[in-house]
């Protein structure tokens, strides 16, 4: 089993995330660019990696987004 990073490389990931997130918001306000859908490549297959490690975890996330009206369904049945 691999090692978990340790808190101050934890830090130092999400923050290189911020500033990656931030340049790209910048560039699309200096390009007038504020329809375009950015995707973090890496952050999504980070959360894939999660799914698969934790099967809890997609699980759960599965069932999260379930329709509102299916909800509502259960909710007015008796």
């Amino acid at each position: 089993m691999a090692a978990l990073p340790t808190a101050v490389q934890i830090s130092a990931d999400v923050l290189s995330r911020k500033e990656r997130a931030d340049d790209i918001a910048r560039l699309k306000s200096m390009m007038e660019l504020h329809a375009l859908e950015y995707i973090d490549v890496s952050a999504h297959m980070e959360l894939l990696q999660a799914f698969e490690r934790w099967p809890l975890l997609a699980y759960l996330e599965a069932h999260h987004n379930t329709p509102l009206d299916l909800q509502k369904d259960a909710e007015q049945t008796p």
